[in-house]
């Protein structure tokens, strides 16, 4: 019974201390929670480092998230291709040395010769749909890297259109008040 009272009390005891804790949180983060603009030229330079970025940085959410996604994953899906290829081709290597083994000593069965041409050939279909696969990929990854260059060039937002957004809420005052017990002037900016 007394442990659970410590508990209680101790509980109660921490949520009063945090309660004025997290409202000073909150007003710390609403200070620092800024929206920033930046300019065309680093719009550009950010989409250039990775399709999406400079879109997302100049207020374009949505398109930059849809362009870092979709880079991302044909990017990722060229690389798991390539693997899978790779994989693939040391196999078909191995078998390919088998078969033309079996001819050299020739004292190989024709059966088993032809199970392994068909498994030669079975892998090589599969060698060549994986490289398409690979090869498309690479290109959906080309293509959205150069329409994200483009729309960064010629479609973002211009500075002068987000500042004349944000203007109005751009306010400097000045002002005089009591600190501590003295005159002074407070100096104030809301964004």
């Amino acid at each position: 019974m007394k442990i659970s009272k410590a508990i209680f009390v101790t509980g109660l005891s921490l949520l009063f201390l945090m309660k004025p804790v997290g409202i000073v949180f909150a007003q710390d983060e609403e200070s620092f929670v800024r929206r920033s603009v930046i300019s065309r030229q680093d719009a550009i330079l950010l989409s250039v480092v990775f399709p999406g970025l400079g879109q997302m940085n100049a207020g374009q959410q949505y398109k930059g998230i849809s362009l870092f996604l979709a880079e991302t994953a044909s990017l990722l899906f060229s690389i798991n291709a390539h693997e899978n290829y790779q994989t693939k081709q040391k196999v078909y290597n191995r078998d390919l040395k088998i078969f033309n083994n079996i001819g050299l000593k020739g004292s190989g069965e024709y059966s088993e010769a032809l199970k392994i041409y068909d498994g030669l050939k079975e892998r090589s279909n599969e060698l060549d749909d994986l490289n398409t696969v690979r090869n498309t990929a690479l290109i959906i990854a080309g293509v959205v890297y150069a329409y994200n260059i483009i729309d960064s060039v010629f479609f973002s937002p211009l500075i002068n259109e987000s500042q004349r957004a944000d203007s109005g809420n751009n306010k400097i005052t000045v002002s005089s008040t009591m600190i501590d017990r003295n005159p002074g002037i407070l100096l104030s900016k809301s964004f």
